[in-house]
């Protein structure tokens, strides 16, 4: 089953011909006959998944709990309440003892994961969707270090603002604000001199390994994108560079090695080449995604119906030997990319509702995913 072939890692080629079997070669609109290997279910949506070891997985839901999960007796053994609200962000830490969570309310919040207690919280005020980035200062994997050899970075209320956080002190240890957009805004949304700046709301944050443990991409709505070291937070490395239009504001972004993926409300998935100087270039040719209509019942006495409508993305997650990107969509599906080529090898479906996170396992390169069904599916 294609659950077997994602658990043992194997290489994009050999992907694609499972799907291409699993689908007949009869219709590329859906991979939906490869099936979970496991489905464990919440009682609510799950917004943010992050492995902490080959048999474990913390979970963020929408209502604001954090669950961790035995994924051999297939149910959650611990359960707390980290937030009034959705958990957008999970992230576990020092071999899974302290996890970091982020609410939509803007609060970043450290925990003691056997304990279920608190010992270090950030205000943002933030009300953008992106996800809050840790990085090591070795640049070891986050589960290899402890959390006070951590930076944190998290957009700030200020939407062109992102503030860097140091878990062992309170406030902020900088912030980095990217003065203006690279080009002139294109629709009313981002009006010069609006209180909104430009850029509108930073959207997305990834570390940028290739370059260091300090360096990192942002990607702002107007989907301007910059790289940023955080021993020089004055100023991006270059000046930033706009990937699409502010028409269809990005969404999200990965960074695939020396590659920044953005994508876009309109489903589209742009590619911007990260040079050692940390100055950028867009490539000519676009991640090429499938272009798949979704089936839903639209009038539960009548017969469904196949949609186009909902087509971006929410989270994109790179598995650890960069050669296979999972996409989590708009329209309750995972889209598998092939990082090297920049192909779509397919679509898995599993999920009841739109899909809001997903996480790659760092040993196996087991895939999880998670959505507004409270179903969290591992591949």
């Amino acid at each position: 089953s294609i659950a077997v072939l994602v658990q043992t890692s194997p290489s994009p080629a050999n992907l694609a011909r499972s799907l291409m079997q699993q689908e007949g070669h009869a219709n590329e609109d859906s991979a939906g006959d490869a099936l979970p290997l496991t489905i464990l279910r919440c009682a609510n949506g799950v917004y943010s998944l992050d492995f902490v070891g080959p048999a474990w997985l913390l979970s963020g839901g929408t209502d604001g709990h954090v669950s961790l999960w035995d994924l051999a007796d297939r149910r959650a053994t611990l359960l707390w309440h980290a937030a009034d609200d959705t958990v957008l962000t999970v992230l576990g830490l020092g071999n899974g003892r302290t996890c970091l969570t982020q609410s939509k309310g803007g609060l970043l919040r450290l925990w003691d994961v056997q304990k279920q207690e608190q010992q270090w919280e950030a205000k943002t005020d933030c009300c953008s969707f992106a996800r809050t980035l840790v990085l090591s200062s070795s640049g070891s994997h986050l589960l290899d270090v402890e959390a006070g050899s951590c930076i944190v970075c998290s957009p700030l209320a200020e939407p062109h603002i992102l503030g860097v956080f140091d878990c062992r002190a309170t406030g902020r240890k900088c912030e980095m604000a990217l003065g203006s957009s690279c080009a002139e805004p294109q629709n009313q949304a981002f009006v010069p001199g609006a209180e909104s700046n430009s850029m509108g709301m930073c959207m997305a944050v990834r570390g940028l390994p290739a370059l260091g443990p300090s360096y990192l991409a942002a990607s702002y709505e107007s989907t301007d994108t910059c790289v940023w070291d955080l021993r020089q937070p004055s100023e991006p490395v270059s000046p930033s560079i706009r990937v699409g239009t502010p028409a269809s504001p990005a969404i999200c972004a990965a960074t695939v090695w020396r590659h920044i993926w953005v994508a876009c409300a309109d489903g589209s998935i742009n590619k911007v080449r990260v040079h050692r100087n940390g100055s950028l270039r867009l490539e000519s040719e676009a991640v090429r995604t499938m272009p798949a209509a979704y089936n839903e019942e639209l009038d539960k006495a009548g017969p469904a119906v196949w949609q186009s409508e909902k087509a971006g993305v929410n989270e994109m997650v790179v598995r650890p030997d960069f050669r296979l990107v999972a996409a989590a969509r708009w329209d309750k599906r995972v889209e598998l990319l092939d990082a090297k080529t920049a192909k779509s090898l397919g679509r898995l479906q599993g999920h009841e509702g739109g899909v809001l996170g997903a996480a790659f396992e760092r040993e196996r390169g087991v895939l999880a995913t998670c959505g507004e069904d409270g179903k969290i599916a591992l591949w």
